[in-house]
C-alpha cells in the first residue's frame, strides 16, 4: 500500500506513463491473464470526485474506502467519476487503482468517451462499464474491438463478476 503522502504525490506529477505503468502493476496483480471484462450494468460502488475538491479531500475518500474494505471486504468494484479533464479523470483513476489495491476491480465508463475509455485500461481499469444514461449507446463488437485495440482479451461478465466464455 501507498502512503497518503506518496499518493498526493502522484496527483502532483505530470509523469502520466510512470503513473500509468505503477495502476497498471496493480492491475496484474489481480488480473495477470489481462482479460478486461464488460457488462450492461455498473457492478461497482461509485466514487464521485468534484474538481471543487482539494487533492487531499480526493485521498481522504480512497482512504475511507479503503478502511471499509480491510474491515468488510465487501467491495467488489469501483467506478471513480470525475467533472474535470481527461487527464485529472485518468490520474484519479490510476490513483485509484493503486490506492485501492484491496479491491479487485475497478472500472472506467463509455460515458466518458470510447478512446479515454481505452486509454483508462492502461491506467488500472480492468472492467468497462459499457450502459449510461448520459452516454451514446455503444454494442458489443465496439467493446470488444477496443478491449483489443488496448492490446487485452475481451470477456463478458455478469454482476458478480462471473465470467460468461473467453474469447
Amino acid at each position: 500500500m501507498i502512503s497518503r503522502a506518496q499518493a498526493l504525490e502522484f496527483l502532483e506529477s505530470n509523469d502520466l506513463i510512470a503513473l500509468a505503468m505503477e495502476a497498471d502493476a496493480v492491475r496484474k496483480k489481480w488480473h495477470p491473464e489481462r482479460i478486461v471484462t464488460y457488462a450492461e450494468e455498473t457492478a461497482a460502488e461509485t466514487i464521485p470526485f468534484s474538481r471543487a475538491e482539494t487533492k487531499e479531500q480526493h485521498v481522504s475518500r480512497l482512504e475511507r474506502l479503503r478502511e471499509i474494505q480491510e474491515s468488510s471486504g465487501g467491495i467488489s468494484a469501483v467506478l471513480p467519476e470525475f467533472d474535470g479533464t481527461a487527464v485529472e479523470y485518468l490520474k484519479l483513476l490510476a490513483l485509484s487503482r493503486i490506492y485501492l489495491d484491496n479491491i479487485p476491480h475497478v472500472q472506467t465508463s463509455c460515458a466518458l468517451g470510447l478512446k479515454i475509455c481505452q486509454v483508462a485500461l492502461r491506467f488500472g481499469a480492468d472492467d468497462i462499464a459499457a450502459a449510461s444514461p448520459d452516454a451514446q449507446p455503444v454494442n458489443e463488437e465496439q467493446l470488444r474491438c477496443l478491449i483489443r485495440e488496448a492490446g487485452f482479451k475481451p470477456n463478458r461478465r455478469n454482476a458478480l463478476f462471473q465470467l460468461y466464455a473467453i474469447d
